[in-house]
């Protein structure tokens, strides 16, 4: 498999996907063990301080109650397991439920910034390795994690886990959330993926931080619409190189290729409903207890305090089928390179239903770059 190449699956995991979204088996599950966090990222949809934490109405969910969960989950279908936060290694429970989840026999993966996989950290992975360490890369340098991130060193760190992960055998793959802040790092960032073996998936929309603070409707430290998209081709160029730089430029002016997605397991949605995974085969748990499709959506919910979760996964379902996307999205001509989701809808507008108009955007300014672009390659002297 080309290593530039982001989104794969084995074909065993396509098809059980298949089968399980018929039968609304939810296979694949994401664990938000905290909201805390060791960084302070500018764009982040979730982070709170540990004082925001002990001022929330709802505690965060105890060791006892994850592992309730996960067999209650177990029972219902998962499999696949992500562990994720904020920042998981910085929960206190990590490693005692780590293990419990190895043991019950999950695939699990997690999330994570990679500042806090020291040597006693690495031993553990290695002695029950997971079946994949998604790393969060910011940039290129300490100075440019200092910037994005409000923390010092910290590259330098992050460089040595990855690392060692590697030498321990651990499937690493690497994620980047391009912003204005480590824009400037992103053919470094991508010499580093290359030099390691490394996947490198590369985002430049950042979504709304409702969940962190509802009144940011549609507002985030991110590019302009027209920014991000120049930066989405610019990284696909750097990645692919010229000869499929300029078949995927076609393709974008045609209205035809992939959109820019955020996650393997996205679909885009082209009939008014969500087509994704979200609230059919997979959930997302929050640290402080509710149920949702997606992690990124902050409706709808399902509190799991006194209900077990095969009780909550049957209303997630239905609250999840009722939701209806807009009709305009549906019948756009540039829907084939747009991702306009649900999730998206409601961090742009406030409703499933809106119309994300930062995506709108961006799809436009993606087709009207990429035929420039096309035209002045045709311009030039043979």
């Amino acid at each position: 498999m080309d290593l530039r190449e982001v989104r794969y699956e084995a074909p065993l995991t396509q098809f059980l996907f298949h089968k399980v979204t018929q039968g609304k088996i939810p296979l694949s599950g994401t664990f938000e063990l905290t909201p805390l966090c060791n960084f302070s990222c500018r764009m982040c949809y979730i982070r709170q301080t540990a004082r925001q934490v002990a001022d929330h109405p709802r505690p965060m969910l105890t060791l006892d109650r994850w592992l309730e969960l996960a067999e209650e989950a177990r029972q219902a279908g998962m499999l696949y397991l992500l562990l994720t936060g904020g920042e998981p290694f910085f929960w206190p429970d990590f490693w005692l439920l780590y293990d419990r989840l190895i043991e019950m026999g999950f695939l699990v993966s997690i999330n994570s910034n990679g500042s806090c996989i020291d040597g006693a950290a690495m031993e553990k992975l290695r002695h029950r390795p997971p079946t994949r360490i998604n790393i969060t890369l910011y940039g290129a340098s300490d100075e440019t994690y200092e910037d994005l991130c409000g923390v010092s060193g910290m590259f330098s760190r992050v460089d040595e886990a990855i690392t060692g992960l590697k030498e321990a055998g651990i499937q690493v793959k690497l994620n980047c959330s391009l912003t204005p802040c480590n824009a400037g790092d992103l053919e470094a960032m991508n010499r580093y993926a290359e030099d390691r073996g490394l996947i490198l998936e590369v985002n430049t929309y950042m979504f709304p931080p409702l969940r962190r603070d509802p009144s940011q409707v549609g507002e985030n430290q991110r590019f302009t619409p027209q920014e991000a998209a120049r930066y989405h081709l610019k990284r696909y160029r750097i990645q692919y190189g010229e000869e499929r730089y300029r078949k995927f430029l076609t393709d974008i002016a045609a209205g035809l290729a992939p959109p820019p997605g955020l996650d393997e397991s996205c679909v885009d949605p082209q009939d008014g409903r969500i087509l994704c995974r979200a609230g059919k085969a997979a959930f997302w748990v929050t640290w402080d207890g509710y149920l949702t499709p997606c992690g990124m959506m902050p409706e709808p919910k399902v509190d799991l305090t006194g209900r077990t979760f095969g009780e909550s996964w049957k209303r997630l379902v239905e609250e999840s089928e009722a939701l209806a996307l807009s009709g305009v999205c549906t019948q756009c001509e540039n829907r084939d390179i747009c991702h306009s989701c649900a999730a998206m809808a409601m961090a742009e507008t406030g409703d499933a239903a809106g119309i994300p108009k930062y995506l709108c955007e961006m799809a436009l300014a993606m087709k009207t770059q990429a035929q420039a672009q096309l035209d002045a390659l045709a311009a030039r002297p043979e």
